[in-house]
């Protein structure tokens, strides 16, 4: 269990990730009471915005349910690299003729535009961070860095494309220029990972299941990564479920999808190599071929909300990561809402 206090748009807002096998959820007055074993930790409701927890094994009374409902606390599923369900409270869903627009968007330029923005502005992102690891390899391995500026070559390439072709194109188009670029971004990641990490490009759980500690960590902090972008779309009123760029689906929040794309790079990939490269600080994260050790996972936590604690300048606003997240979404809302004539993704490597 691990509590975080962030810095949101209005205080510090608090998380509660119950990660790991076998957590209860139950109540004692106006107090959460979490359990885990002998482990046991009571928790003021008033403290708490947002609970995250592993579906598997996880337990909450009805008492409990009822006082986070009463409080306007969230509850987040997870099972394996995605959400798949959240308790919130009757009536908190938003403006309905903004879910209108959001809907209305899909069908207009305004949702070619956002995809369009979506896929651009990732592009860029992986080829800033790619720059950086080139940057710092020119002197200590010229080699590598000649064959990064390859694989930076091609992706420009892909970015100009899709810039040149603007707004016109569909988004099946937008889809696969975004697949191409980062095709080329993970096989240029297998050159700054180290050979001992057994990286070999890059493995989703869904398709084929990773036995490399760089690939299940990253599996796993995008999962938290898209909890926390969910927990801010839902705050803004928007409709996770109606998206720009990935396929409308009950199964996954599109717009959820869409919103983490600028936030992989800066808030994920990052520090994640950086630990990867940096000697054995990686050493310990996985118990088993195919598994994180609870200690491993407790570590990638730390090291992914520490990056949201960190201040980043952008659109005129110095501010923790995690307040532009929460901001993100309602930036994106004016635009579909016709109140600005942009919306610009989070683009701060």
């Amino acid at each position: 269990m691990i509590i975080v206090g962030l810095g949101g748009l209005v205080g510090v807002v608090r998380r509660i990730i119950l990660d790991g096998y076998g957590y209860y959820l139950g109540k004692k007055g106006g107090m959460l009471i979490i359990s885990r074993g002998e482990e046991k930790k009571s928790v003021s409701v008033g403290n708490v915005s947002c609970i995250i927890a592993n579906a598997s094994g996880f337990s909450v009374s009805g008492d409990a349910l009822r006082l986070m409902l009463k409080n306007n606390v969230q509850l987040i599923l997870l099972s394996g690299d995605r959400p798949i369900g959240r308790l919130q409270p009757v009536g908190r869903g938003g403006s309905v003729k903004l879910k209108k627009e959001q809907f209305k968007a899909q069908e207009d330029e305004r949702g070619r535009y956002i995809a369009w923005r979506i896929v651009t502005n990732k592009i860029e992102n992986q080829l800033n961070l790619l720059k950086r690891f080139r940057k710092a390899r020119i002197r200590s391995n010229p080699e590598v860095a000649e064959r990064l500026a390859w694989y930076i070559s091609r992706i420009t390439e892909v970015k100009k494309y899709v810039e040149d072709y603007g707004i016109s194109g569909d988004r099946q188009l937008y889809i696969s220029k975004e697949a191409e670029a980062s095709k080329y971004y993970w096989e240029a990641l297998s050159l700054v990972i180290p050979n001992e990490v057994g990286y070999d490009g890059r493995r989703r759980k869904r398709y084929d299941m990773p036995k490399d500690p760089f690939n299940l960590s990253l599996n796993y902090l995008y999962t938290i990564l898209a909890s926390e972008i969910w927990f801010a779309i839902e705050l803004s009123g928007l409709d996770p479920y109606i998206g720009y760029l990935h396929e409308d689906s009950s199964r996954r929040p599109s717009l959820v999808m869409d919103l983490m794309e600028e936030f992989r790079q800066p808030i994920v990939d990052k520090p994640l190599i950086t630990l990867f490269t940096s000697k054995n600080d990686w050493k310990g994260i996985m118990e088993s071929e195919g598994k994180l050790s609870e200690e491993g996972r407790k570590k990638l936590l730390k090291l992914f909300y520490e990056q949201m604690k960190t201040k980043t300048t952008f659109m005129n606003r110095s501010i923790p990561v995690s307040g532009h997240i929460h901001l993100q979404p309602h930036r994106l809302a004016k635009y579909i809402m016709k109140y600005s004539n942009t919306y610009q993704p989070y683009n701060v490597i």
